[in-house]
């Protein structure tokens, strides 16, 4: 009776062969995870800018004095918060925090922002106006801001269409 050893395993191909093939799928899906990290970047920023614009509202309500949203001052890709003595609260620099990823664009149109700078009264209403905001790539755009002077935002993103 012949005594035969039988091994387990993989082999030095097989493996070889699924870490090609593990490759070729790593390929393939970096320029859907640059899209989607393009994508989450203005998404984020839109929703920095909401949440910015809700602390200028809040801000001049709290102190019963005007707060202002300042777009691109000074040379700043970004805006500003600022209370109602003018000192700066928040600052957002575009090219610094995004990578330089964000600017301000509208896909219908050349302007950035409807109104600069927007300032919030004492009670939390502020002139109607959007910022315009998306990517480096133009693959995606948000609008955030007042459509009514009751001081309601709204951050929009467009469809390709219409705001939504």
């Amino acid at each position: 009776m012949l005594n035969h050893k039988k091994e387990h395993g993989f082999s030095i191909v097989d493996v070889m062969i699924t870490l090609a093939i593990a490759g070729i799928i790593s390929v393939a899906s970096i320029p859907s995870l640059k899209q989607w990290s393009r994508n989450y970047n203005v998404q984020s920023a839109a929703t920095d800018l909401y949440a910015h614009m809700q602390v200028a509202k809040l801000g001049a309500v709290k102190e019963n004095k005007s707060w202002t949203i300042n777009f691109n001052p000074g040379g700043l890709l970004g805006y500003q918060v600022r209370n109602n003595a003018g000192k700066t609260v928040k600052a957002v620099d575009f090219r610094t925090q995004y990578n330089g990823e964000i600017q301000y664009a509208d896909p219908t149109a050349t302007k950035t922002f409807d109104a600069s700078p927007i300032a919030f009264n004492p009670n939390g209403s502020s002139g109607t106006g959007y910022a315009y905001i998306s990517n480096k790539s133009k693959s995606g755009y948000y609008r955030i801001g007042m459509l009514y002077a009751t001081g309601s935002i709204k951050i929009e993103k467009w469809n390709g269409t219409q705001w939504k």
